[in-house]
């Protein structure tokens, strides 16, 4: 019952290493994708971070910084109005800024 090999199907070597060398190439370069996607991920979760600190910095009654994080808040008042400006510091060393000014209902 065997086939003479002249019959029998199938891919050959060189598609099969053709085959492999792309699927290696898309693989690498879905790797690198998903790297530099997972980077810009966490900058943006830094970014709202750093403004959600702020945000509460600049309120009128402040809330503690959270654990690592360091706030450096300036406060004046001019003509009715106070305007609050807040420099953050993460704990990586991320920087942001943030000015707020708070007027009273007229």
């Amino acid at each position: 019952m065997s086939h003479p090999l002249n019959l029998q199907r199938g891919f050959s070597l060189p598609e099969v290493l053709v085959a492999m060398v792309l699927m290696v190439m898309i693989v690498t370069a879905l790797s690198g994708y998903q790297r530099v996607l997972m980077h810009s991920f966490a900058l943006r979760h830094q970014y709202l971070q750093i403004w959600r600190q702020a945000w509460q910095q600049t309120a009128l009654y402040p809330f503690s910084p959270a654990d690592g994080w360091k706030a450096n808040r300036m406060q004046t008042t001019q003509s009715g109005c106070v305007s609050i400006s807040v420099t953050m510091v993460s704990p990586s060393g991320r920087q942001g800024q943030m000015t707020r000014l708070h007027c009273p209902n007229r």
